[in-house]
């Protein structure tokens, strides 16, 4: 198996470790840990992203690595790093923003890539693309007005090979969809509202950290059309966009909510995971949402309605809580265990491996629906990005304890007879040899004082 670790000191860890690997047994087969880059306190790593094709060629393990100052660097992890940077790294792109003096205050919040496009999103609402499948990488800046803490990028549709949409989110600021025009700018065509009240008449403050595209709906709306929610027996004439867009925000005050814009601006589901902060989120890769059904339950409120097909949501909270979440049944499918500290980012592989780092310095590697811990590695930093480049592996041989050593020497051994077949039986049947056993009697008194009686004294 082999992972790619970005950390708080500006490294790119790239470690190869078996099934079976746990670095805090002594017994235990040690990972193979290569590091890239000198290590910079003030430039820690945001994102790292595994990157299929570059200059038109299908290449393994390319991964750009994503710094917290907007920093973008592209690094073929197949080369040693002791080969020199000049082998490694392929590809390196400053933003002029970076060297002023606003870079400190806007620092990167939301990265990834989708169909081969490596997004990034920074606190002032500056948004830059990068595609890295042609001859020449490309790099498009798109500038929003305001401040943000959050933003996700549609790719199912392109624009010119470029997304079709942009959604953000930020303190104060509740979720906004945004889609380009003719023009080459990019107008909002859709924006969330808050939930009702609370009990006490309070308004729910509003704190996007994490933003997830669910696809869309089925068919196309027109805006400001009148559509009703299935939760809804009466019409209402709401705000709409030309796509039925389905998302769901991870909250600063741990608030999970599923929206779906072509019937209501209101969260059509709400929950609260934890006490604390969320730091990731995103969906587990065994669920399915279907475009063509509506995603909760009918004439219910968000409070307490269900989705109709099953959703799995991985995330983890600033209080080291990481676990799976199911919002068909409103309860935690399972916790992935051991990790003692906030769980800084998570990734999935196929739907049977699920990893994250953190701020014990541990590579985590969970499988199976037993949520298994199958790869327990010590990085020696705290890790801030994590991304899966090969899950295949063969099992590790873990060394035996004496016992069961000797448990399986006696297992091996053949049984052998000692004595004859004079009863007239086959050889080496000794059914009819009777062997005398020297059983215990048993207590005849109910006080468990022994079987002789007691000596009552006048």
């Amino acid at each position: 198996m082999k992972f790619a670790i970005g950390d708080d000191v500006g490294q790119l860890k790239v470690i190869t470790a078996s099934r079976g690997t746990d670095t805090s047994l002594k017994a235990s087969a040690r990972p193979r840990i290569s590091t890239y880059f000198t290590p910079d306190r003030k430039d820690p790593v945001y994102a790292v992203c595994k990157i299929d094709k570059y200059q038109g060629e299908e290449r393994a393990g390319l991964v750009a690595v994503v710094f917290t100052c907007g920093k973008v660097k592209l690094v073929d992890t197949s080369v040693s790093p002791v080969n020199g940077e000049e082998k490694y790294l392929l590809y390196t792109h400053t933003s002029s923003t970076i060297l002023s003096t606003t870079a400190t205050a806007s620092p990167v919040v939301s990265a990834g890539v989708q169909h081969g496009i490596l997004y990034l999103f920074r606190a002032n609402g500056e948004v830059v693309f990068y595609r890295f499948d042609g001859e020449l990488p490309f790099v498009k800046t798109v500038p929003l007005a305001g401040n943000i803490a959050a933003g996700a990028i549609f790719t199912e549709e392109l624009v010119n090979g470029w997304p079709s949409a942009i959604a953000i989110g930020g303190e104060k600021r509740d979720l906004e969809v945004f889609e380009p025009t003719t023009e080459g700018d990019w107008k909002s065509v859709w924006k969330a509202k808050n939930v009702k009240q609370d009990k006490l008449g309070l308004e729910v403050p509003v704190y996007i950290r994490r933003i997830l595209f669910l696809g869309t709906g089925g068919g196309e709306a027109e805006g400001d059309t009148a559509a009703a929610h299935p939760r809804r027996r009466r019409t209402t004439t709401v705000q709409t966009c030309s796509r039925k867009y389905r998302l769901a925000t991870g909250t600063q005050h741990s608030h999970l909510r599923i929206y779906d814009a072509a019937f209501s601006r209101r969260p059509i589901f709400t929950t609260t995971l934890t006490k604390s902060p969320i730091l990731s989120l995103h969906l587990h890769p065994s669920t399915k949402s279907p475009t063509s059904t509506p995603l909760t339950t009918p004439n219910t409120p968000p409070e307490s309605s269900t989705t109709l097909s099953p959703h799995n949501w991985i995330y983890t909270d600033s209080n080291g809580h990481f676990a799976l979440y199911n919002s068909t049944t409103r309860r935690e499918a399972g916790i992935y265990q051991g990790s003692t500290g906030a769980v800084n980012a998570t990734a999935t592989f196929s739907k049977d491996i699920v990893t994250g780092v953190g701020f014990d310095r541990y590579l985590r590697v969970y499988e199976g629906s037993g949520r298994e811990i199958v790869v327990k590695a010590y990085v020696r930093s705290k890790g801030t990005a994590v991304v899966v480049l090969d899950g295949g592996d063969e099992a590790v041989e873990v060394e035996k304890s004496r016992k069961e050593e000797e448990e399986e020497v006696w297992g091996e051994m053949d049984e052998v007879g000692g004595g004859s077949s004079e009863g007239g039986g086959e050889e080496g049947d000794f059914t009819d040899v009777l062997v005398k056993v020297r059983r215990r009697r048993p207590r005849t008194d109910k006080e468990g004082g022994g079987s002789k009686k007691r000596r009552l004294e006048v």
